[in-house]
């Protein structure tokens, strides 16, 4: 008579343990590509605030973890009357431009830049303002990515 040595019983389950558990690590791995597709963007430098994204995890060229916006205030102390023709000045006019977009674009069904024909600033319309080199605005799509609060 032969001895069979006797399986241990979790072995028998292991193999479907480790099945499940990939599933669940493809899940939360897919759900984190989904949320870094919805939520990646470029880097943008309007008015006072920038707003860049950072990857909460491993970053290897592509995000294996969580791409999440962060912003930045910068020079916030001397917005008041920066220097005409200053950097800082066309930051202020950026800012309040961008200020009346989030206004104007909550208020009607604009898409793009169509709000610029409603804005103005210092005698200028948006237009104006927009066609500068040194003015860089955003579109109504946008707009909506923080709570303003007012």
């Amino acid at each position: 008579m032969k001895f069979k040595p006797e399986r241990p019983e979790f072995e028998s389950g292991l193999k479907e343990n480790l099945f499940y558990l990939g599933i669940c690590i493809v899940l939360i791995m897919g759900m984190a590509a989904a949320n870094n597709v919805m939520t990646s963007g470029e880097d943008v430098e309007v008015g006072p605030v920038e707003v860049y994204y950072d990857c909460v995890g491993l970053d290897i060229g592509i995000c294996l973890g969580i791409e999440r916006p962060f912003d930045e205030t910068h020079n916030f102390d001397d917005w008041e009357s920066p220097e005409e023709g200053s950097d800082d000045y066309y930051r202020v006019v950026e800012a309040e431009l961008m200020l009346q977009a989030y206004r104007i674009c909550e208020d009607q069904d604009l898409e793009g830049m169509d709000w610029l024909e409603d804005a103005e600033h210092e005698n200028r319309s948006g237009e104006e303002w927009y066609e500068m080199d040194e003015i860089e605005l955003l579109g109504c799509e946008d707009t909506f990515r923080f709570e303003v609060d007012e």
